[in-house]
């Protein structure tokens, strides 16, 4: 088998034809392998389906419909980021994680007669690179993005995903980073960014007051003011000051809770500035050691005055766990809150499992979701950030 000849072959037909024959190029890549059969899925937005698109029909038995994450063999492929096989009626299915770095996006279900390790390496490099190009192809068609969603989505919702929001999850040899937002077709005011420039780690989590277009404008400022600071090279309360100053001069009402953020990659130096929101909480293995408390300022645009940056020095492997009001105050009609104690028990509870913290964060929130029994009334956000250098 010519792997890299297939590879290369996949790379080169997809810069030639239209981004929506993205599976088509697959395809043809596959028969070269001796597949019989082919389903691009990628992750709806809230997680829960894997949604077939541009499916190479002449390739299928039938034409196939959505998979749900939870209790199947292409959900478990997700759910861990691992290669997964099954033989079926005497042949093999075998499906496989299609991300972008660590961003999940989907699974690729492949058919063949039989299987070896030279071909399950194979299919894993095909997921990665259709991680690659479904995530390019995403500028030139809308094709991936409508199969995406599974119901409408409010105009607030659809400015938050597409002007603001960086990839869900990142990684590096030195650091980690996975979010994730709700609810995913509503949402509005939550958001977060990151960089990673050479040894600094910016990162911001905010959350704008109120709902609606609103609030999407005001994270837009605040977030825009961040990046602004951070490419200029700013000190950390510096960049805090100016995202204020930016709220006050252009927003006019309303205001911003967030932390903004500096970790030292090289020396796991962390240091931040709370700007009236939720303090993170410190995890070492699967455990909460406790809460990473500063002196909080005025949310930004109240005209903040710092009167602490905090610091901590992580140790390898730890990781922070932020979340914004909307998670630990979510309730269901007359019920009790979710709060933070059960936002540690479930936190401890996954991160025990050793699942992805992508997956560990998708699980909290199916979680969240079940406590209150409706859609979300307000913004839920949770991020993870592990520092784990020398790996």
């Amino acid at each position: 088998m010519r792997s890299r000849e297939i590879v290369g072959d996949l790379l080169r037909r997809a810069t030639l034809t239209a981004p929506d024959l993205l599976s088509a190029d697959i395809a043809a890549a596959l028969q070269e392998a001796g597949g019989h059969h082919l389903v691009l899925y990628v992750v709806d937005y809230e997680q829960t389906i894997l949604q077939p698109v541009g499916i190479a029909v002449d390739l299928l038995v039938e034409e196939p419909k959505g998979v749900n994450i939870e209790g199947t063999l292409a959900g478990r492929a997700f759910q861990l980021q691992q290669v997964v096989t099954a033989e079926i009626d005497g042949a093999w299915r075998v499906w496989v994680p299609v991300r972008e770095r660590a961003d999940r996006i989907g699974v690729l279900e492949f058919g063949f007669d039989k299987v070896n390790e030279e071909l399950l390496a194979l299919c894993d490099d095909l997921g990665l690179l259709a991680g690659h190009l479904v995530h390019t192809s995403s500028r030139y068609t809308d094709l991936v993005e409508l199969r995406r969603r599974r119901r409408p989505m409010n105009l607030a919702a659809e400015m938050q995903w597409d002007m603001l929001m960086p990839p869900l999850a990142f990684s590096s040899p030195e650091l980690a980073i996975a979010g994730i937002l709700e609810p995913a077709y509503f949402v509005a005011g939550d958001a977060f960014d990151y960089s990673l420039d050479g040894e600094q780690f910016s990162f911001a989590i905010l959350d704008a007051m109120g709902h609606g277009v609103h609030s999407t404008l005001a994270s837009a400022l605040a977030l825009g003011a961040f990046r602004h600071g951070r490419r200029r090279g700013l000190e950390l309360n510096v960049i805090a000051e100016q995202v204020d100053d930016a709220l006050i001069e252009h927003l006019g009402e309303g205001f911003v809770t967030g932390h903004i953020c500096h970790l030292d990659v090289g020396t796991g130096v962390f240091r931040w500035v709370n700007a009236g929101h939720p303090p993170p909480l410190l995890m070492r293995g699967a455990k909460v050691v406790g809460e990473m408390k500063a002196e909080p300022c005025l949310p930004l645009g109240l005209g903040i005055e710092i009167t602490q940056i905090g610091e901590v020095h992580l140790q390898p492997g730890d990781r922070i766990l932020f979340y914004s009001d909307g998670v630990v105050e979510a309730r269901p009609q007359g019920g009790r809150e979710f709060g933070v104690e059960r936002l540690i028990d479930d936190a401890e509870e996954y991160l025990g499992s050793s699942v992805p913290v992508a997956e560990v964060l998708r699980r909290l929130v199916r979680r969240l979701r079940e406590h209150r029994g409706a859609e979300l009334e307000d913004d839920a956000t949770l991020v993870f950030l592990e520092w784990k250098p020398g790996r």
